[in-house]
């Protein structure tokens, strides 16, 4: 080697020696009452009582600082007129305080730590955003007294609160003997792990409709038997003992579990667990039947939607035919707007795609009229085949009568709807004879709980007894101990009640149906609070309406939970456990629900709501072509 090969390998050397390792963060939460001096960073001092210390990364450890801030006087001075007495008014809402009322309000580290938890929980913000310095500079400025907590400190806070929310719903089911109905889907995130998510629906006490997520875990297949057990596993860990029904997708790999759930609560102990030996256990997804029902129909019509899909397609491909396709809808005076490209898949979105195109059918024959290109377009071969269309007048007729179809179904069938509302009318007679049965077998209150008075066919009647001296007295004996003396008609008085249990349920199936409709018309009417009010009238009646009520016709609300797990579980996050994951979405659910919920459902509302996205969707649509045509004239495109 030569001379000047060594004083390279020399420099080289000298420079890999000189080069320093990146400081390491100060991960203890003891770095949060000290400060590193300026002038000297292998010391440092008490924010609070400003005394010194040695805290050389190597020689010194934190032992002193942290025995030091056990005992410093200035810090427990800090702490008490933190959290002392001085409170500030507020009118923030949310939870306990949905009316915004005002509040006195005393700062508190624990509640404010208890805050970022949830914030980073409902923001699904990563943990490390405590470490943000953006926020950890507004905390400084809005708060100054707060102690940040590390990401490792969230991440403990983030398991506490789940297990604690966890408990308060658990004891919610379990305290009510709740029957609760479940929907299921499974999922396969960035992580390459097949995630089960379970949401129970039930209606509470107050009639309000509940939705919460109750697992979020890993699944080891996706086989119909390890579907059932993570079901069964997941009712025994939350207490659920009965169940109403399972409400899932057309996967084959669904009948077997609702099949095996079904088998396995039928072994257990309560009678109660499962109703009409969970004959209708299994709830298929109406949004999945509609889904398929629609395709079905559209591949009937299959060449007509083709033609009409690659016209817009070809609209769609450019910004020259875009504008080309706008002066052509100019030149036959159609409405402003322009097309949208379906998603072959979606129905409804296959359905916006025909109602907009037929609106702009003129300036797609007249395109076929000047645009050589669109005509050559359709010549052109397609995975071999010769491409579908352009569309004709044949197409065009066959779309509006797909359109006008969309969500008309058994509208003149009179024959249809006689057939449906007698099954309707059978099974609500099986369900009382059920229901009758479970209440005449178990304890009176069961019966009585919602309403302490009903009625046999207009006769009011009551489970209580009078004793001999006239004091009113229940099945059990509420009376005083001095006026418990011997009740001779008690027990035939008790038999000639349960002997009319059944006469009872049979005139208030007959006394609901003959009672007069509401208007249906009436787009306030809130169907909850209808029985929650009215439901006294008709005390086994309620029961089978708070379980029915609550049965989901979709597993939207399993699948929604999806779209939180890609935010939650993406590429840069990836690392997190299983556990966390399970409890960061759970959480978020469960918290929300808490204060965001609307225990009065309005119908008006949810109407507004969703003529409001679709007029949001209509406006985005002509912003996306308006935004075409100035692009176009500011570069003067011209097609090539």
């Amino acid at each position: 080697m030569s001379d000047d090969d060594n004083q390279s390998v020399q420099m080289e050397g000298t420079q890999k020696a000189k080069r320093k390792r990146p400081a390491m963060k100060k991960r203890s939460a003891t770095w949060n009452h000290f400060t590193l001096l300026e002038d000297n960073p292998n010391k440092c001092k008490c924010n609070y009582c400003g005394r010194q210390y040695q805290c050389h990364s190597r020689r010194d450890g934190i032992t002193n600082m942290r025995n030091h801030i056990l005992a410093c006087l200035a810090y427990k001075t800090f702490r008490e007129q933190q959290e002392g007495s001085q409170q500030n008014l507020t009118t923030e809402g949310g939870e306990g305080n949905a009316s915004n009322m005002v509040l006195a309000k005393g700062w508190s580290q624990d509640a404010c730590r208890r805050a970022v938890t949830k914030m980073i929980i409902m923001g699904e913000l990563p943990l490390s955003f405590v470490d943000n310095k953006g926020f950890r500079h507004f905390c400084s400025v809005a708060i100054p007294q707060f102690v940040m907590p590390s990401r490792r400190t969230v991440g403990r806070d983030v398991m506490d609160l789940f297990l604690e929310e966890k408990i308060m719903l658990k004891s919610l089911i379990c305290n009510n003997k709740q029957r609760v109905s479940l929907t299921t889907d499974l999922w396969t995130s960035v992580q390459n792990m097949s995630y089960m998510v379970i949401t129970a629906h039930f209606i509470d006490s107050d009639w309000c409709l509940n939705r919460r997520i109750i697992s979020f875990s890993v699944i080891e297949d996706h086989r119909g038997k390890t579907i059932g057990k993570k079901i069964v596993a997941c009712l025994q860990d939350w207490g659920i003992e009965r169940l109403f029904a399972i409400t899932v997708d057309n996967a084959s790999t669904n009948d077997v579990a609702v099949n095996y759930v079904t088998m396995q609560l039928l072994g257990w102990r309560n009678d109660d667990a499962i109703v009409l030996a969970g004959q209708y256990m299994h709830v298929r997804c109406c949004a999945h039947i509609l889904n398929l029902i629609v395709v079905s129909g559209l591949n009937e019509l299959h060449a007509s939607v083709a033609a009409i899909r690659n016209a817009v397609k070809y609209v769609r491909s450019s910004t020259t035919r875009l504008q080309t396709f706008k002066q052509c809808a100019q030149q036959v005076k159609c409405p402003n707007g322009t097309v949208v490209l379906d998603c072959p898949t979606r129905w409804n979105s296959t359905y916006l795609m025909l109602m907009t195109a037929l609106k702009f059918q003129a300036a797609f024959d007249r395109m076929a009229e000047v645009d050589k290109p669109y005509e050559a377009y359709f010549l052109e071969k397609e995975n071999n085949v010769k491409r579908v269309g352009p569309p004709g007048p044949e197409d065009w007729e066959s779309a509006g009568r797909i359109v006008k179809f969309f969500k008309i179904i058994f509208a003149n069938d009179g024959w249809k709807v006689e057939e449906m509302t007698k099954a309707v009318k059978d099974l609500l007679n099986e369900l009382y004879d059920a229901y009758s049965a479970m209440c005449s077998s178990s304890t009176p209150s069961m019966c009585s709980e919602s309403a302490p008075s009903g009625s046999y066919g207009g006769t009011s009647y009551s489970p209580y007894f009078t004793n001999e001296v006239g004091l009113l007295e229940g099945p059990s004996g509420d009376g005083d101990d001095i006026f418990r003396v011997s009740r001779p008609f008690f027990g035939y008085a008790q038999k000639v009640f349960v002997q009319n249990e059944g006469k009872r349920v049979v005139s208030e199936v007959e006394r609901y149906l003959s009672d007069p409709v509401e208007d249906p018309s009436n787009l306030k009417l809130n169907v909850l609070l209808w029985w929650k009010v009215n439901g006294s009238k008709y005390p086994i009646l309620e029961k089978i309406a708070r379980d029915v009520l609550a049965v989901p016709v979709s597993t939207v609300a399993s699948e929604s939970a999806f779209s939180t797990g890609r935010r939650v579980i993406d590429e840069y996050r990836s690392s997190l456990t299983p556990c966390m994951v399970e409890a960061l979405i759970c959480t978020e659910n469960w918290l929300q629900a808490k204060l965001f919920a609307n225990p009065v459902y309005n119908l008006q509302e949810d109407i507004k709501e969703q003529i409001f996205h679709m007029e949001l969707q209509e406006e985005f649509v002509r912003s996306q072509a308006s935004t075409v045509e100035t692009v176009s004239a500011d570069m003067g495109v011209m097609d090539i």
